[in-house]
């Protein structure tokens, strides 16, 4: 089977962020079928919640680009399965999160499941998924959307790089 790249965006708001975010790195470099390639730096979003903006802890977010020889669906398996390792809890939706793993993008892939939609259907609007796309690969292109460059000067939110 071909391998293909994809874009995955992770976030993490409870406990130690980046080392949750750096075990989580880890983790999908170990899975046979995935490789990472490459990773951004780290980013930090402000939570959003339908109540109201900064209920819950403020996000660290990196992408990371991987090589895949998974299909779409057991990619997403295999996120679920890292995401569970590290304590991910999935009570409330938008609620606080040890870590969170999209995928965002794979290739020029327009998939859609029951559990999983490729691209991801808000990527375009998240400044915490294009700013730290565009710092790995500023020519980068969603599927549907256009390039990220164009994307990220009109998105919604705020993503600043944690020193």
């Amino acid at each position: 089977m071909a391998e293909h790249r994809a874009v995955l965006s992770l976030g993490s708001n409870l406990g130690d962020r980046v080392a949750t975010l750096d075990a989580a790195v880890r983790a999908l470099d170990a899975i046979d079928g995935i490789r990472v390639l490459e990773r951004s730096s780290t980013w930090e979003s402000p939570s959003w919640h339908p109540d109201g903006e900064g209920l819950s802890p403020d996000y660290a977010n990196i992408v990371v680009i991987v090589g895949t020889v998974l299909a779409a669906d057991d990619l997403l398996d295999a996120l679920h399965a890292v995401e569970d390792a590290l304590g991910r809890v999935r009570e409330e939706r938008f609620g606080s999160r040890t870590i969170d793993i999209d995928v965002v993008a794979i290739g020029q892939l327009v998939h859609a499941s029951d559990d999983l939609i490729v691209p991801h259907p808000r990527a375009h609007e998240r400044q915490f998924v294009l700013q730290p796309w565009l710092e790995l690969d500023p020519r980068a292109s969603l599927p549907g959307h256009g390039p990220i460059a164009e994307l990220a000067e009109y998105a919604d939110g705020d993503a600043w790089r944690l020193a």
